[in-house]
């Protein structure tokens, strides 16, 4: 299948880069153990109303750590906007795979680098720092693999958006900060969403960026609120059906205007 073949391609390509990788595992697993400290010096001690003590934040804000490299730090705009300034994009519009599935198994390629050659080291280095959670109940074996896909997808989705965006922006960098600020500020990466203050903690846990860190650690700590799926299955049907939208918008474009 192309598609297999495309993301083995992009898997591959990025072996070359494991041990300049190395340094930068350290520092994400550096940066985890200082967002653990600060928990720790908050929560350590303290009568605390929900699951949210010092054993919990300091499990959740590891696996966050691990799960940010195949969630977060995604190539920003897929690279669309290079082939869109190159006019290479021309020619990718042209081949006969589908544009969106052809951009995001390129991209998913490089992710499984990633969860093989950076979230694995991290959640290992942090694990040994302040202990593993190892689920309970056998369904969360399943459900977590499930939502750590969705959380994926969606991932490359909104990222894809960006990129496409460039078949009609100049600059797509303005756009990718604004996103990365969305992520880290919804997302839950070092507060869980629900405690957000006031309409902020309401409304956070049903946007796409707390689907894409928030529940798949959730899930791993068997904290997830039941409808926890359901609302990344929602934002990947609704994403895709705006990502091919735009992929269709972006192809007229390009006849009508030549590229």
């Amino acid at each position: 299948m192309v598609y297999w073949r495309l993301i083995r391609k992009s898997y591959r390509r990025n072996l070359q880069y494991r041990l300049s990788h190395l340094v930068n595992n350290v520092a994400s697993a550096v940066f985890g153990l200082v967002f653990i400290a600060i928990w720790m010096g908050v929560l350590r001690g303290k009568q605390v109303h929900g699951p949210y003590d010092a054993t919990t934040m300091a499990h959740y804000i590891a696996i966050c750590q691990s799960v940010l490299w195949v969630t977060a730090f995604l190539s920003p705009g897929l690279h669309v906007q290079l082939g869109v300034r190159s006019g290479a994009v021309s020619l990718d519009m042209i081949k006969p795979v589908h544009y969106l599935w052809y951009t995001l198994s390129q991209e998913f390629g490089r992710l499984l680098y990633n969860a093989c050659y950076r979230s694995l080291p991290i959640g290992i280095l942090l694990g040994l720092a302040v202990g593993f959670y190892v689920p309970y109940h056998p369904l969360t074996y399943l459900l977590f693999p499930l939502s750590l896909l969705l959380a994926v997808y969606i991932a490359m989705l909104l990222f894809y958006l960006v990129g496409i965006s460039s078949f009609w922006t100049t600059e797509v960098r303005w756009l990718h900060l604004i996103l990365m600020s969305l992520l880290f500020g919804f997302g839950g990466q070092m507060i869980p969403v629900d405690l957000l203050p006031g309409i902020l903690g309401e409304v956070a846990p049903f946007l796409p960026f707390a689907a894409m860190i928030y529940y798949p650690v959730m899930t791993w700590l068997e904290l997830a609120p039941a409808h926890g799926i359901a609302v990344q299955v929602f934002w990947a049907v609704a994403l895709t059906a705006i990502a091919l939208l735009a992929t269709g918008r972006a192809r007229r474009k390009l006849e009508i205007q030549g590229g």
